[in-house]
């Protein structure tokens, strides 16, 4: 890893955690809530693959768990988003995605990638909680699961060209 590839990490990690904190809607059931983290895991898997999405989904979603005062939840954060980065960076190289480009394989791995998401929390919650608090998150998350993926692919195109330096 370069260390300009190091460095694009650790500005995704931030992203993440930024994007996770500045929309927060709360849901009540299971004292978690709603963001625009995922986004920032999404892009993460298609620019660092697996192993760096993992530590930018995983790593910087925990941070924002940490300091936004829900630190009860950094460790299944962690696994969770980190795995959905993976997931990603696993589908985009598995399915030799072209990264040039917004395409729907792109969007499909965006999707499989967020329905682990929404599986993860479920489990997670329903261990913490109960299945019935589980389940009445679920529709927040499969909602935050397709914004996520609406803004990665509208944000990717813009990404793509800063983080290639490529001038418009």
């Amino acid at each position: 890893m370069t260390t300009r590839q190091f460095s694009l990490l650790a500005v995704f990690m931030a992203l993440v955690a930024v994007a996770t904190m500045i929309v927060r809607i709360p849901i009540p059931q299971t004292t978690g809530y709603m963001n625009l983290g995922d986004t920032m895991v999404l892009l993460s898997g298609v620019f660092f693959g697996p192993l760096g999405a993992f530590m930018a989904g995983g790593i910087g979603s925990a941070l924002a768990d940490i300091m936004g005062g829900y630190p009860q939840w950094a460790l299944w954060t962690l696994i969770i988003k980190g795995i959905e980065g993976m997931l990603i960076g696993l589908l985009i190289a598995l399915l030799r995605v072209r990264s040039g480009k917004i395409s729907i394989s792109m969007v499909a791995c965006f999707v499989l990638a967020t329905a682990w998401m929404v599986l993860g929390y479920f489990v997670a919650e329903a261990i913490m909680y109960d299945q019935k608090a589980a389940l009445a998150e679920v529709p927040a998350n499969i909602m935050q699961a397709l914004g996520s993926v609406i803004l990665a692919s509208l944000l990717f195109p813009l990404f793509y060209r800063v983080i290639n330096g490529i001038k418009k």
